[in-house]
């Protein structure tokens, strides 16, 4: 099983957990191609929207690949972006990243620019931080 962190706003994370599906990267199929059918998935949401409102820098939601099937949708016309299915784990409840003591992913001053990427890998460690993190969290 590989490790993710997903960046996607408040707004459109609460939109993938009540249809059960991911969509990164702005609809990008590359990232969702390198991921396999129980991969473990850890929502990270900077902000309450796209593009401004309120700073959260908070991990909202874990989740898991149900296979490896990518398939695009229309979403509004002329953009049609790439997606594939999740399990949202409901018992999860979200908390700010810095408050998970232990963090290799943090511990990195500069780790703000890996999550411009909008989608990378963490480690076991870190996903086995931010499971028990977000478990004690429920």
């Amino acid at each position: 099983m590989t490790h993710w962190i997903a960046v996607i706003s408040r707004a459109h994370a609460r939109i993938a957990a009540q249809s059960g599906f991911l969509q990164v990267c702005h609809g990008k199929a590359a990232p969702l191609r390198r991921t396999s059918a129980g991969d473990e998935v850890f929502i990270y949401c900077p902000r309450e929207k796209m593009r401004g409102g309120v700073q959260l820098k908070r991990v909202e939601y874990r989740c898991t690949f149900n296979d490896d099937r990518v398939y695009q949708v229309e979403q509004a016309p002329g953009f049609t972006p790439f997606r594939k299915d999740v399990t949202f784990d409901t018992g999860f409840a979200g908390r700010p990243i810095h408050d998970v003591p232990g963090l290799e992913l943090t511990a990195n001053l500069n780790w703000g620019m890996l999550a411009r990427r909008g989608f990378f890998e963490i480690s076991a460690h870190d996903a086995g931080l931010l499971r028990a993190s977000l478990e004690d969290a429920a």
